[in-house]
């Protein structure tokens, strides 16, 4: 089974968390936080607090070395994953599914600290209901039935991601390409 996956730039790591740095250079005594960003305040490599969008004032530090910064975007990121699979009548298809995604406001700790590669997890489970779904129809069906594919892949991301803190706000078969040889083939028949 084939399993791509990218994201859009500049997006493509925003949901991996980054460290960032104070204002004044050789110290953290002071962050300014982006309006689409969370940041968290870490003091000795320990979780301390979150800070809110705007001006910031944490505490005496020494050179960077009492107090760190950590980021991770607020805005809604899409995902796209490609997967390959089967249908019912042995036809190989390979479906984009479009995922957006975010970091829940109220469990940004979870989602910052508990999962280290968002997108290979979303590119597992998409694939999981993909392979298990789309064999068991027919390629008309599949083609009739992207959005049932979709909704699947909804319920199953939103119930698993939620575990990490995020949110899934739609999961969209967005493309479904049967291989070349089947689709020049029905091209054929189309033209008679």
């Amino acid at each position: 089974c084939l399993r791509l996956s990218f994201c859009s730039p500049p997006h493509c790591d925003a949901m991996v968390s980054k460290v960032e740095n104070g204002c004044i250079p050789g110290t953290n005594c002071i962050v300014a936080v982006p309006q689409d960003k969370y940041y968290a305040v870490e003091s000795f490599g320990g979780y301390t607090k979150w800070l809110p969008p705007g001006l910031a004032c944490v505490g005496c530090d020494l050179c960077g070395c009492c107090i760190n910064f950590r980021s991770m975007t607020s805005r809604v990121v899409q995902s796209i994953v490609v997967v390959q699979t089967k249908t019912r009548d042995n036809v190989f298809v390979t479906l984009t599914v479009a995922v957006q995604q975010s970091v829940k406001p109220d469990r940004v700790e979870l989602a910052m600290y508990k999962l280290s590669d968002v997108l290979g997890q979303i590119e597992s489970y998409v694939s999981d209901v993909v392979r298990s779904f789309v064999p068991t129809m027919t390629l008309d069906e599949a083609f009739e039935k992207k959005d049932e594919v979709g909704n699947c892949v909804y319920s199953k991301l939103t119930a698993e991601m939620a575990e990490y803190g995020f949110q899934i706000h739609k999961a969209l078969v967005v493309d479904l390409v049967p291989d070349h040889d089947v689709a020049q083939a029905m091209n054929e028949i189309n033209k008679q």
